[in-house]
């Protein structure tokens, strides 16, 4: 696995700086340990990053409503974000003249093969899924095939020494020729081949143990705090998981974790995920700065069913934090250890945005 990580993080400093492709210029890269672990079982190949999405992001499939589709999709999959890979077959955001998302040209995808080719050798995943008919296209540079999306969806073939599933994409255009209710036995298919090749049960930690759903979790924090910006409820649900990760030696979510900018970044809580709660939930904007509010109506508000243990530690951990303004916030999370880890691998030059911290 060393060495595994050692090529990933070599193949990642090459591709931010490279500059085969002139339209790209100034683009964001978008392959990061954000990506996914190298090891993963299976890997997610889409077209290209979106405007919107991973170009602003730098989170593949994340931030648009192709993000917010995949991610409830891979949810419903049984599968977690931080034990997938997730990629395109173009790393850069192609735009038209007028600044819009563009199909990327032949030459730029075939340009791009090769860094396909080198993550797939990296990750070494048993499952390839590509998304949507450009994705499987740029599957054939690779090793030539003769599916089509149209009739090999939903198939598992075998290519490249592992298993090929095409799948469609999940923007909205996709979902007119084949709907979210297909899409969702899609992705059931996807995790059930994954679940059928991996070795044994996923454990969450030395020890399988009953977890609270993730989502009962962020319910619970969010009816404790009554309101709270996205700032503070990622740092809050970040500390949650770190004390759990301390005390029981695995976190109490699944959620994944990067270093961003402004400290630990909880990928779920980055897309528009209060958008299934709106009637309960109240999203505004104070002073540009994204909040949200409890409402104390409807059936969100009934009281939350948490495992007695899980409850105990949340409590222990908003108690702590209470009284904290942002800044005070901030630095505790920056005070646990993987972000102590990051802190000092960035001073001696190491790239650690979006690395993963649990």
């Amino acid at each position: 696995m060393l060495e595994s990580n050692t090529l990933f993080d070599q193949l990642v400093s090459d591709v931010q700086s490279c500059s085969r492709c002139e339209m790209m210029a100034g683009c964001t890269r978008v392959l990061s340990w954000a990506n996914g672990p190298p090891g993963a079982a299976v890997m997610f190949v889409g077209e290209a990053p979106g405007r919107l999405g991973a170009d602003r992001t730098a989170v593949p499939f994340h931030g648009d409503k192709s993000g917010d589709n995949f991610e409830k999709l891979l949810s419903l999959a049984g599968l977690a974000r931080k034990d997938v890979f997730v990629t395109n077959a173009v790393l850069c955001n192609p735009r038209d003249d007028a600044g819009n998302n563009t199909a990327p040209p032949r030459a730029v995808v075939r340009n791009c093969a090769e860094n396909l080719k080198l993550q797939i050798d990296a990750v070494a995943p048993k499952i390839v899924v590509t998304l949507g008919a450009a994705a499987l296209e740029s599957a054939r540079l690779i090793e030539d095939h003769e599916l089509a999306l149209s009739t090999a969806v939903r198939t598992a073939k075998p290519w490249n020494h592992r298993l090929l599933i095409p799948l469609y994409h999940p923007g909205a255009r996709a979902m007119i020729h084949r709907n979210f209710a297909k899409q969702t036995a899609d992705y059931y298919f996807v995790g059930e081949q994954v679940r059928r090749l991996s070795r044994s049960p996923r454990q969450s930690g030395p020890q399988a143990r009953a977890l609270s759903p993730a989502w009962d979790i962020v319910r619970y924090i969010l009816s404790a705090m009554g309101e709270s910006s996205l700032f503070r409820l990622h740092k809050a649900m970040y500390l949650v998981d770190w004390q759990s990760h301390k005390e029981r030696g695995s976190a109490i979510t699944d959620f994944f974790y990067i270093r961003q900018k402004d400290g630990p970044y909880c990928v779920e809580l980055g897309s528009r995920w209060f958008k299934s709660y709106e009637d309960q939930v109240l999203f505004q904007l104070k002073s540009g700065r994204p909040w949200l509010s409890w409402r104390n109506t409807g059936l969100f508000c009934d009281p939350v069913a948490l495992e007695n243990a899980d409850k105990e530690l949340i409590d222990r951990v908003l108690t702590s934090i209470a009284s904290l303004d942002d800044a005070q916030l901030k630095i505790r999370s920056y005070l646990t250890t993987p972000m102590r880890r990051a802190l000092r691998a960035e001073r001696t030059g190491q790239v650690q945005l979006n690395r993963p911290l649990l």
